[in-house]
């Protein structure tokens, strides 16, 4: 049996080998699609980093003014604009306007599945790499705090708990993880959680 994607480094593992095998899951990525079109399309990025011989992931706290998801804790992202080439472009332009990482920092790794929200957006999740320690520059009207949160939170599922919602006939799971005091929940916590079960935990089930 695989033991999936270790996320821990030390001198025998080390987080380009960590990146070079994530590529290697999404080179050969089926990405989930989703069809709805009457939904406004918008992108994120997941943005990986290693801090303290960890794989952490940078999430980003709304402010109260935004126009949607007020306070809560997001990706950097947001919606598509007309000038965008694709929404990987979105994804950058938006990653710049909220946090000042510039494209050319960002390492792409892959495209992971598509995600419909209860709010009306149809979200693409890209992923990428970012140095760390990264000098951030963080746009006050729309981001209120960050946070780095270590991946193994989600790849053991530490949530604290879970309630489930019912949306267009189906059923959907919502997970409510902390960290450092930041609670974090909704289509973020859904992505995280399905990012480790299907890619970080990927192999585990292999014979």
């Amino acid at each position: 049996m695989g033991d999936g994607l270790d996320i821990f480094f030390d001198d025998t593992r080390d987080f380009d080998e960590f990146k070079i095998r994530l590529k290697s899951i999404f080179s050969n990525y089926t990405p989930r699609a989703v069809d709805k079109p009457e939904f406004r399309k918008s992108a994120v990025m997941m943005l990986l980093l290693n801090r303290d011989n960890q794989a952490c992931v940078l999430l980003t706290k709304r402010t109260s003014t935004v126009s949607s998801h007020k306070g809560q804790m997001s990706f950097p992202g947001g919606g598509y604009d007309d000038e965008d080439l694709d929404l990987m472009q979105t994804a950058l332009r938006e990653t710049r306007e909220e946090v000042g990482i510039a494209p050319e920092d960002i390492e792409p790794a892959g495209r992971f599945d598509d995600f419909i929200s209860i709010a009306g957006f149809h979200v693409a999740c890209y992923i990428g790499f970012i140095p760390h320690p990264y000098e951030y520059s963080i746009n006050r009207d729309e981001i209120d705090d960050y946070v780095e949160v270590p991946l193994s939170l989600f790849r053991d599922e530490r949530y604290d708990r879970v309630e489930t919602v019912e949306f267009e006939g189906n059923s959907y799971s919502v997970y409510y993880y902390s960290y450092n005091g930041f609670i974090i929940w909704g289509m973020t916590a859904r992505i995280l959680t399905d990012f480790a079960r299907k890619v970080l935990k990927y192999g585990e089930r292999e014979g």
